[in-house]
């Protein structure tokens, strides 16, 4: 919900029901003004932004942080951190090197994704056969 100015960097996740704005949206005492005071949000790179958050006017979110689900985030947030709660609140500092991956990496080599997940799916149903589907239809193990 952008009034004037939303930025969103490289790689950033947004869940289901996540909420950004930069106003807000009426005069705190005049409600017939239109937007209100803006003040700029900005995501930096890989950010996640969790299932229902919110994150309110003026808030800058550092590089690879993630805000967590049901979360308000109401001030800036660090690079490299997890913000949940309301208001949010760190919960973890996170390892650069080594709790961080984007999408943008993740994505990179489109054809060796392509053979991983054929690998896991391999490995993942290696047990199945035709005759066990068949017999899973006439005779369902319910036991389970």
């Amino acid at each position: 919900m952008a009034a004037e100015h939303i930025s969103i960097g490289d790689a950033c996740m947004f869940a289901h029901g996540s909420y950004i704005s930069d106003a807000d949206w009426h005069g705190i005492y005049d409600r017939s003004e239109p937007v209100g005071n803006t003040k700029p949000v900005v995501l930096k790179d890989n950010v996640w932004i969790g299932d229902s958050a919110i994150v309110c006017k003026g808030v800058t979110i550092g590089e690879n942080s993630i805000i967590g689900a049901g979360a308000v985030v109401t001030k800036d947030v660090p690079p490299n951190s997890i913000f949940a709660g309301n208001p949010a609140k760190l919960v973890k500092t996170l390892d650069e090197k080594k709790d961080s991956i984007s999408r943008k990496d993740f994505f990179k080599d489109p054809k060796k994704l392509a053979a991983d997940f054929d690998a896991l799916d391999k490995y993942s149903l290696n047990k199945n056969t035709f005759f066990g589907w068949i017999q899973s239809i006439f005779w369902p193990d319910n036991t389970h």
